[in-house]
């Protein structure tokens, strides 16, 4: 499912990323990072693009007071109550769990740069915290997007039932 977000999303997405590296010190070479080679505009970049990621989230399920600056890192969910965005640069890439994700959200994969963002699909998090996807290189599940479901059918899941608001 592709989304747009807006020039004004972009801006806040961007915002709020220096905000957000800013009020954790953050460095690309952190240690809770694996991408350890980026320079700190391409962290902040990549943060931006994250940001920008909820936002399209937010946009597809009609959440209109979405504030993406109330996150509280792990502590809250990205969008809504229960929703994770997990985003990636790469087409086909994976959707990446890590074990201090919340086993009550649910992860969304989300493709693309700004502002075109496609919604590859999702998974409860406590399902993507399966052996089979678990990585030897370090402390993470990768999920290829053919074990995702549609975003589509998230709304009618029960999951969506509990947490999305109703479309009008």
């Amino acid at each position: 499912m592709k989304m747009k977000i807006t020039h004004e999303d972009e801006w806040t997405a961007a915002k709020v990323a220096i905000e957000r590296v800013e009020e954790i010190e953050g460095k690309p070479d952190h240690v809770s990072r694996y991408n350890k080679n980026l320079s700190f505009h391409d962290y902040i970049c990549e943060i931006a693009e994250s940001v920008g990621a909820e936002i399209a989230v937010a946009k597809y399920f009609g959440i209109k007071d979405f504030n993406p600056r109330a996150s509280r890192f792990k502590r809250t969910a990205d969008v809504g109550s229960i929703i994770e965005v997990k985003w990636t640069k790469y087409d086909n890439g994976a959707l990446i769990i890590y074990d201090n994700d919340s086993n009550t959200d649910i992860a969304i994969l989300v493709t693309g740069k700004s502002p075109n963002y496609f919604l590859k699909g999702w998974i409860p998090v406590t399902i993507a915290k399966n052996q089979k996807w678990r990585r030897r290189d370090q402390p993470t599940y990768w999920v290829e997007q053919y074990n995702l479901h549609p975003i589509e059918n998230l709304r009618r899941s029960s999951h969506g039932e509990a947490t999305l608001p109703v479309q009008g």
